[in-house]
């Protein structure tokens, strides 16, 4: 049965229980060397990769937009002096708008960000901005890329030129490059290029405007200042932080300018259209004014009668409603045309001149902020994407209404036509009272009234849309120019660092996970114990002394002490009284199985008993080797008749080892197991048993020969070695086959050779479970693939007489 013990079996363990920061120490201490070599490598590639990386700097900027709304609000209903209406702003719209392909292509076009100027550093490019000299693309739509490699030209401001591939191309002029056309202008002088460091040789890279612009769009971020708020701000991360702020500040101006050509297109739309009314109005109030001067001269009509005066007063107040009904039934008109000739593209909305309702005016105002989002859409995603279909859907749900009320106020405005018509009907049986000469006079004053007032009504709207263009100011206020952080966002050395030392320290614990969790012989203690039930009884730490026998009296080394410990432990698993031999075995060759009994019989011998060491590996044996004794006459001659008890039985008294006694292998047989069964076994262990306190058997390997197995029978206790660092983890599985079906006694095991651990060969302190002492963590005995015979190296002659 498996001793739970810990603590009662070996002195030298401590408490099981670790918290997890001394099961890391003790685990990975002693590699430490490791680990300062892979945080130095890492630290230093860090290094590296930080100067060789280009700096990415972030400038920041803020416009405020004046009439705004958040969400897809209907919006409110504004008519401005003339009544055209203006479209509401929303945050969300202009947040598109900001970021759209047009806008950004325009700031490329603007600063000439379709040519890069570079110099050549030591660990990298240097991008130049703003660069020694600017070419101004004649053309810059039809740009092309550059080659991979970039365009080598030297810049010699003194003679006004520079080379590109050894061709001179004058500053200042239109000049045809391989390239594209352009105009080169000096920006900086030749001195202020060289305070900065830059030579005068540089590396030119053109890109389309197209693809300038995608990549300002990739590092361009735009979001609300803040929740509830008209605030947009504007972030850019590029390598120079002027140019992120010259790309910002430019892109505000052009998004300005673009709102305040908007509003500039809309109010000429708007006199165009006014001036055509008043060119028809002019002609026909001048045919009308001719001929009532015509008819005063023919007819000598003077003055009107009160009648008459009463009739064209009446009729010249419902002449001028009918006119205003007209304007607006054209209105109402062209913006029909308006809806139904459009194809869902953006555009300006025709004016609702002279109609103040308020529903037509919500409805045109949905109508364009949904047209502007699906035409912002469309640039950005597929045109069957679901963004596009749900805007199309929006529009398509707004056409209808719009239509619908379109309907209804031209109904509305017929009918208050007719009223007006049936009105004048009354007024025209008053004519027929007055006189025919006056009747005639006044239906040309009549005529020339409306002409009057309709043409006196589009000159005041004229002036009012000239001074609603001339006062076009832009729906945003720049609240914060563009403005760049001193240090760069990325790369962050900190950040680098971090990474680095927790990269090294991840490659310090694979390397020893690898090293040891993946090692096929055994390491540790725990690995024993979670493939067998057997007791591991004791721990031997590695003897660097070379001696055959580390354990002496007075002695007071790691190693003696744990064979005194193992001396103390035998009591405890039933050796005593009758109980007292004690077989040695191992897996295989090697494990250390005749140093263990060795010493642990002189331990034995030192508390006065008398102790017998049996040298049963008669195959390979090494005791008698190890205590440089001979070998024959010895246990091989005995039961082969050929050698007498007192022959075999070498007492160690005159070595300075009172009370042990040694019986040699003797000559090797060709047949160890039959000589093992011919009955003198029976009697030589009995006699053993007779004079000795503990006997000691160094059997062979079990897990190479059976003899262990035949000694079986004799024995009380067996010892079962395991080596650190040597033996194979599947023998494990034999130990535990062998514990399970009792094929020996009473088996409990000794993890022999601990090791030291780490790669300066450094100790591990504590005792705890699975580290240190306790289980493995710490010493070893003999190196790794060395025989055991190199356990006893220069130890001959020891234990010769005084």
């Amino acid at each position: 049965m498996k001793n739970t013990s810990t603590n009662a079996t070996n002195p030298f363990e401590g408490t099981t229980s670790q918290n997890a920061i001394s099961a890391i120490a003790f685990r990975y201490l002693p590699f430490w060397p490791i680990f300062v070599f892979t945080i130095v490598v890492s630290l230093l590639i860090s290094y590296i990769y930080i100067h060789y990386q280009t700096p990415i700097y972030e400038a920041n900027s803020t416009i405020l937009l004046k009439d705004y709304r958040t969400g897809g609000g209907d919006g409110a209903n504004v008519l401005e002096a003339l009544g055209v209406s203006a479209s509401v702003k929303t945050v969300e719209n202009e947040i598109e708008m900001l970021k759209s392909r047009t806008l950004t292509e325009q700031v490329v076009k603007d600063l000439g960000l379709y040519t890069q100027v570079y110099s050549k550093g030591t660990l990298r490019d240097v991008l130049i901005y703003p660069n020694p000299v600017k070419f101004i693309a004649l053309n810059p739509n039809e740009l092309q890329n550059s080659p991979n490699l970039p365009i080598s030209f030297e810049y010699l401001p003194t003679k006004n030129y520079i080379t590109i591939s050894g061709k001179k191309y004058v500053l200042g002029s239109p000049v045809r490059t391989p390239y594209g056309d352009f105009i080169i202008n000096p920006v900086k002088t030749l001195s202020n290029v060289s305070e900065q460091g830059y030579k005068g040789e540089f590396y030119l890279q053109i890109r389309t405007v197209k693809d300038a612009a995608k990549s300002i769009l990739g590092a361009l971020t735009v979001a609300q200042g803040a929740r509830q708020s008209s605030l947009i701000s504007l972030k850019l991360a590029d390598q120079v932080p002027i140019r992120a702020e010259d790309i910002l500040n430019d892109l505000v101006t052009v998004y300005n300018k673009a709102g305040i050509d908007e509003k500039v297109l809309s109010a000429t739309n708007t006199l165009n259209f006014i001036n055509s009314r008043l060119a028809l109005v002019q002609h026909e109030l001048s045919g009308v004014e001719t001929e009532m001067q015509d008819y005063r001269t023919t007819q000598g009509i003077v003055d009107l009668s009160a009648e008459g005066r009463t009739y064209l007063a009446n009729a010249q107040r419902n002449d001028d409603q009918l006119a205003q009904l007209q304007i607006q039934l054209d209105v109402l008109n062209q913006v029909e045309k308006y809806i139904v000739g459009k194809r869902n593209q953006s555009g300006t909305v025709p004016s609702t001149l002279g109609i103040n309702d308020p529903i037509l005016t919500q409805l045109l105002d949905r109508l364009y902020t949904a047209e502007l989002e699906l035409s912002n859409l469309k640039q950005t995603a597929g045109e069957n994407s679901p963004p596009v279909a749900a805007v199309q859907e929006r529009i398509n749900q707004i056409k209808p209404s719009l239509l619908e009320n379109l309907n209804a106020l031209k109904q509305n405005l017929l009918a208050t036509q007719r009223r007006i018509r049936s009105e004048s009907g009354v007024n025209t049986s008053q004519l027929k009272t007055v006189p025919s000469k006056e009747r005639k006079f006044l239906e040309i004053s009549r005529q020339q009234a409306i002409k009057n007032n309709i043409y006196t009504l589009l000159l005041t709207k004229r002036e009012e849309v000239e001074l609603s263009r001339a006062a076009a100011v832009a729906d945003s206020r720049i609240v914060n120019f563009a403005e760049s952080r001193g240090a760069p966002i990325k790369p962050v050395p900190l950040n680098i660092y971090l990474f680095g030392l927790a990269v090294g320290v991840i490659i310090g614990i694979s390397f020893v996970l690898i090293r040891e969790q993946y090692n096929r012989e055994v390491l540790f203690r725990s690995e024993i114990e979670k493939k067998t039930k057997a007791t591991v009884l004791a721990e031997l730490v590695h003897d660097t002394t070379g001696e055959a026998v580390v354990i002496k009296d007075g002695s007071r080394t790691v190693i003696a002490e744990q064979f005194r410990a193992l001396r103390t432990a035998l009591s405890f698993i039933g050796i005593q009284g009758d109980k007292k031999t004690i077989l040695v075995t191992s897996s295989i060759s090697g494990e250390g199985k005749s140093f263990t009994a060795v010493n642990l019989a002189v331990s034995l011998a030192l508390t006065g008993k008398k102790v017998a060491i049996m040298e049963f590996d008669l195959r390979k044996p090494k005791i008698s080797k190890m205590m440089d004794i001979k070998q024959e006459p010895g246990i091989s001659n005995y039961m082969a008749g050929l050698a007498t008890y007192q022959d075999i039985n070498l007492s160690l008294e005159s070595y300075g080892i009172p009370g042990l006694h040694i019986l040699p292998a003797g000559t090797i047989p060709p047949n160890p197991t039959e000589l093992m069964l011919n009955g003198k076994l029976d009697e030589l262990i009995a006699k053993l048993k007779e004079e000795f306190d503990y006997i000691l058997i160094d059997s062979p390997p079990i897990g190479l020969v059976t003899d262990a197995k035949i000694l079986n029978k004799y024995v009380d206790v067996c010892l079962y070695m395991v080596r650190h660092k040597y033996t194979p983890k599947y023998y494990l599985n034999l130990i535990d086959h062998i514990y399970s079906n009792n094929e020996l006694k009473n088996v409990n095991i000794i993890f022999n050779g601990l090791k030291l651990r780490g790669m300066l060969g450094s100790y591990t302190v504590g005792y705890g479970y699975g580290y240190g002492f306790g289980y493995g963590y710490g010493y070893g005995y003999t190196d790794e693939g060395k025989d055991e015979k190199n356990d006893s190296k220069g130890v001959k002659g020891l234990f010769k007489k005084r």
